[in-house]
């Protein structure tokens, strides 16, 4: 969630392929990163347009395996300017792209991305369904980042049970070296705000 850091780190890329020459691989990554950060820091559409572009450069090159998760990034973006259902058509491709690879790793984030699309656009119900299908698949995959995302945005909700406070704060004491990160103190925020002393 450093957007600063990654467009610090977007910028290095950049200067280490002019240095080490052609690498359009690492041009693609360097575009859609360079995106993401912008689309967080000041500029959702400009982003979103460096993100495609970063997409499509590594679409001809034949790489598949981040698909999923630039289009989710590109899906982010147009969230974040407002288009939300230009950003469920992104995640649907997204979501595509994933399924037709076996790419699992991220998907507990696309699904969160999904619930967040639902809440925009009127439907509570999909998207609470999308937040248990995150956590769910962040625990088969025992990825314990991703559960402590999946569980922070669980807890937002007035019908998160006093169990997933417990498993939250649970997930924040096994990750100590993450101490000093938005998504913990987000989450030891949440911790903090529902506690009570029937719980």
């Amino acid at each position: 969630g450093n957007a600063e850091r990654v467009a610090e780190i977007s910028e290095q890329l950049i200067a280490l392929i002019e240095e080490s020459g052609p690498w359009p691989e690492g041009r693609a990554a360097h575009s859609w990163l360079r995106g993401w950060a912008r689309a967080q820091l000041e500029d959702p559409r400009a982003g979103y347009r460096l993100i495609k572009e970063g997409y499509e450069q590594a679409f001809l090159l034949g790489m598949r395996i981040w698909a999923s998760q630039t289009l989710g990034y590109a899906a982010e973006a147009l969230g974040r300017a407002g288009d939300w259902t230009g950003a469920r058509r992104e995640l649907d491709g997204a979501m595509q792209c994933a399924e037709a690879v076996g790419e699992r790793l991220c998907l507990p984030q696309l699904l969160l991305l999904g619930s967040r699309i639902a809440n925009a656009l009127g439907e509570p119900d999909r998207a609470r369904e999308l937040v248990r299908q995150a956590l769910a698949e962040a625990r088969t995959q025992e990825a314990l980042w991703l559960e402590l995302l999946a569980l922070s945005e669980l807890c937002l909700h007035d019908d998160a049970t006093a169990s997933d406070r417990r498993s939250l704060a649970a997930i924040v004491n096994q990750l100590p070296e993450a101490s000093d990160t938005n998504a913990v103190r987000n989450a030891q925020a949440l911790i903090q705000k529902r506690k009570s002393p029937r719980q």
